[in-house]
């Protein structure tokens, strides 16, 4: 069944493409997107939605039980590696040569194969270490 893009539905993408590099809770978004007059429901019902079409990742973060969400179908997420400070919640994408080398380097070292694209890896970044 196609998916029609309601007017709601495609705010929430172009607030969603405008912020890869973050993750967010449904009520930061519905926060953001107040001004739109999207309501909290809408925008759980569009994130499920776009869950299910493999657009969104959602993660939850140690030691929380609040539910994460990543668009992950911009041009520069595909396929990706993706890092998660876990103080600020910022998003980096891991450079191909970068997480090629990881990837090889796992791989020979236990045999094991990683999804990247199913792959976030926790932390913490440079500006929340400092």
């Amino acid at each position: 069944m196609e998916k029609y893009l309601t007017r709601q539905r495609k705010r929430l993408l172009e607030y969603l493409s405008n912020h890869t590099d973050e993750q967010m809770t449904a009520r930061q978004i519905a926060d953001a997107l107040t001004a739109d007059n999207i309501s909290i429901s809408a925008v759980y019902r569009n994130l499920s939605a776009l869950e299910e079409e493999g657009l969104l990742k959602r993660s939850i973060r140690e030691n929380t039980r609040e539910v994460y969400y990543q668009y992950i179908a911009a041009e520069k997420c595909k396929g990706t590696l993706h890092l998660s400070c876990c103080v600020c919640g910022k998003i980096i994408h891991l450079g191909d040569m970068v997480a090629e080398q990881l990837l090889h380097s796992t791989m020979e070292s236990t045999g094991f194969r990683i999804d990247k694209s199913e792959t976030i890896l926790y932390g913490v970044c440079a500006d929340c270490r400092k």
